[in-house]
């Protein structure tokens, strides 16, 4: 019996490896596409972006920051890449009431509670509990070990830091950076840098001309 086969976008990153395990665990054949060189020869199945023919497969990105998620995600669909999938480790738990939009990655040990939607293109990784009523936008990234506790909106292409709390019924605006280890008690503007407890705008990210939303229909 042919097991199903998934492609990892992007792997120059060690994360990369988070990915690839993830998709052994759920027994799926890896093929990692590189795109820029530079990646992990151990990496299974490597082939160069050149070399890759078969852009109607399975694919997701093999990449943990927001920014090059989202950046992974217009180019891949530049390239004729055709169907983003969800990749969810079979070690997480995901509400049966909430969603996981394709291309989007979560790591092992994640809790997703109810009624939470994550966008697409979006990375969860390990061990990050996500509460009910949230939604995670387009390519935003939720670092090991985050909290967002329920009705927090997080904006396309934000990064919220390891071990970060953000408390009820918040907005991360778009790409903003919540860094490491802080306590948010209040809405972080669009392009704002927070650090912190409570978190404080630190400086003030230069507004991005990029499309922030989803090529993929």
């Amino acid at each position: 019996m042919t097991r199903q086969a998934i492609t990892i976008l992007g792997v120059a990153s060690p994360y990369a490896w988070e990915v690839t395990e993830s998709a052994h665990r759920a027994r799926l054949d890896v093929r990692s596409i590189d795109n820029f060189g530079g990646a992990d020869p151990n990496l299974p199945g490597l082939v160069s972006i050149a070399d890759y023919d078969a852009r109607g497969e399975p694919f997701v990105i093999g990449l943990a920051s927001a920014v090059h998620r989202a950046a992974a995600a217009h180019r891949a669909f530049e390239a004729g890449f055709e169907s983003p999938v969800s990749l969810i480790d079979l070690t997480s738990i995901i509400a049966s009431t909430s969603t996981v939009g394709h291309g989007s990655y979560v790591n092992a040990g994640v809790v997703v509670g109810a009624n939470t939607t994550i966008g697409c293109h979006a990375n969860i990784n390990r061990s990050a509990s996500i509460g009910h009523d949230n939604h995670i936008g387009f390519a935003a990234s939720i670092a090991p070990g985050a909290v967002l506790t329920g009705g927090i909106t997080v904006a396309a292409v934000a990064s919220i830091g390891a071990g970060a709390v953000i408390l009820p019924g918040l907005t991360i605006g778009r790409r903003a950076v919540v860094g490491a280890g802080a306590v948010v008690t209040r809405d972080v503007p669009d392009y704002a840098v927070v650090v912190g407890n409570p978190a404080r705008v630190l400086r003030e990210l230069a507004p991005s001309n990029e499309d922030d939303t989803c090529p993929f229909h």
